[in-house]
Order: structure tokens, then sequence, then C-alpha cells
């Protein structure tokens, strides 16, 4: 099967580093994931392509493990005949960044950070570095076409798994004969995948709890055969049971951490803070999803209490806990 896979890094100006980018060899030349919207990885990837003998052209279809323009930027390159991109339902709002969800999404956001007790400053810097970052994406157009459990169109044998966590969109294919998954960052051998806070769907009020559906996905994947995952950036995984319950151990551990730090009433911002005190000021958004997520950990195990107080939310250890 891995004769069938083509491999390509990459470069990308996030911290993360390459990412990488998989062709599948099937009844249609599948491509998952692209990179950037960069010309140095543009570039690459063409070189890459020629020397396995392609050409940009001859891929006919295209899937996103995610949204995140590192995985989804450099489809602003093709020109006519585009391939076609196949998404699922979560995937179409923010592939084709629809106004009144990104209207909705900004509104989220705003809302939210002052809820959790973060300055207006970094609230303005979090709103600046978002656009900034939509920047090096894609509007990308696509049909409803991958369905949890479902082969994808093109390629027999492999199918769609739903892996949210990282992102609400997040899937996985996996082909069950060979165990192999192209997995984008779902798992990551040197790093964590970060669980990062998104606003519900238009339809829905409450919004989701990152790090609880990370588990979950985690523990999904766990009891797969899977041989080896393909990530989006780093080495490929062939262990990926132990690092599974590795990285399910150290959310354990930062929630009992967090605890500890939990005396009195506190935001989560003055937790992320305590937490992360070197990049909580570079990193506000990012270091605040971190801590809500292992907040909404504690408070699903009974631990804690959440309370708004003047639409500020405060927590405190649960009494007896």
């Amino acid at each position: 099967m891995n004769q069938y896979i083509i491999t390509i890094a990459l470069p990308t100006p996030f911290p993360v580093g390459d990412v990488n980018v998989y062709l599948i060899r099937g009844e249609k030349l599948t491509l998952v994931d692209c990179g950037p919207k960069t010309p140095e990885a543009w570039s690459i990837f063409r070189e890459k392509l020629a020397e396995n003998g392609l050409e940009e052209n001859d891929i006919e279809q295209v899937i996103f493990t995610h949204y995140h323009p590192d995985h989804v930027g450099l489809y602003s390159y093709f020109t006519s005949p585009v391939p076609a991109v196949l998404a699922s339902l979560e995937e179409i709002p923010y592939l084709s960044q629809q106004q009144e969800f990104f209207v909705h999404r900004n509104q989220f956001y705003e809302g939210f950070y002052k809820k959790m007790g973060m300055p207006e400053e970094a609230v303005r810097f979090e709103h600046r570095k978002l656009k900034k970052y939509l920047e090096l994406s894609a509007v990308v157009h696509a049909s409803p076409a991958l369905y949890e459990g479902e082969e994808v169109p093109g390629l027999p044998g492999w199918t769609i798994m739903k892996t949210p966590g990282h992102s609400p969109d997040h899937l996985s294919l996996f082909h069950q004969e060979s165990g192999i998954m192209i997995g984008g960052d779902f798992l990551l051998q040197r790093i964590s995948s970060n669980a990062l806070i998104e606003p519900p769907p238009l339809t829905k009020r409450d919004r989701p709890k990152p790090l609880l559906q990370y588990r979950d996905s985690l523990k999904t994947a766990a009891e797969l055969p899977i041989t080896v995952i393909l990530p989006g950036h780093g080495l490929p995984i062939s262990n990926s049971s132990e690092l599974i319950e590795e990285r399910l151990a150290q959310q354990n551990n930062r929630a009992d951490v967090l605890w500890e730090m939990l005396a009195g009433h506190k935001t989560a911002y003055e937790l992320s803070k305590l937490l992360f005190p070197r990049i909580y000021q570079k990193e506000p958004g990012l270091t605040l999803s971190e801590t809500v997520g292992h907040l909404d950990l504690l408070e699903e195990e009974g631990r804690i209490q959440a309370e708004d107080i003047q639409g500020i939310i405060y927590y405190k250890r649960a009494e007896g806990a």
C-alpha cells in the first residue's frame, strides 16, 4: 500500500514547521491536504510532483483533513481545471469562508474571550492574528461528499473517520486492510495537538468542548487495528496505541495541575497565566483554549464548578472534590 502513497513535505511560516501532504494513487489521483498559500510551498510542491512524473493538472480530487491554512491555502494556486474538493458537512462553512458564519465566529470569540476574563487588548490582538492567519488560506467551494464510515469516492478501501478535537471539522482517512491512517493533525509524534476552542454551528447555541471531543476521538482510534499513522507534521507514527495512552495521561496530569492552582475563584484567563507564564501574552487565544479545555474536563468529572458573576465566568473547586 505504501507504494501507492507519495509523501510531500512543504514549508510553512508557522512554528510547527513543515506540513505533510499525501498523494494517493487510487481510481482517482487524490491529494490529501495542500499546504499554506506561499510561493515557496507551491514551488516545492511542483518540484516534488515532477520528481514523481506528475504535474498539478494530474490531480483529480482533493481532501482536506481540516480547514487550517497550513493544510488548505495552497489550493489557491491551482488553475483551471481545478481539482474537485470532497468535503464533510462540517468543513463547508470554514472552507468556503461563508460570510454569515465568519461574522458569527468573530462575535463568538469576542463574547467568549470576555467571559473568560481576557483583557480587551488581548481580544483585539487575537482578532488581528486570526485575520492575518486567514490570508495564508484559500476560499474553497466544495460539495459535501464525505460521510462518517463511508468509502471515499475514487479511493476503494479507504473510509472516512471523524476525528474532531484539534478542529471541529477534523477527519482522517483509514485503510482497514493495511491499517494505514492518514491523520492530519489528529496525532503527532513530537508535540501534542491543541484542542482549539471554536464556535458552535449557526444552528446551535452551546459551544463545543473540543478537549472532550478529542479524548473521544483518541479512544475510538485506540480500538482500531492501526499499523501506521501518516501525520500532518513530522514522521510516521507506528506506536499509535502507546502514544494515545500517553496523550490521555498528559491531559489528565495537566487537569490535576490546574485543579491544584484553583484556590478561590479564578477566571480561565487568570489560570492560563499561571499555566503558561512564558507564552500567555504572545499566544493568548491558544493558551486560553488549552486552559478552558482542561477546565471542561474537570467540570465533566465534577471536580470544579463554574459561576457567572456579572458576565464573567469564575471557576472554583467543587465541594467535596
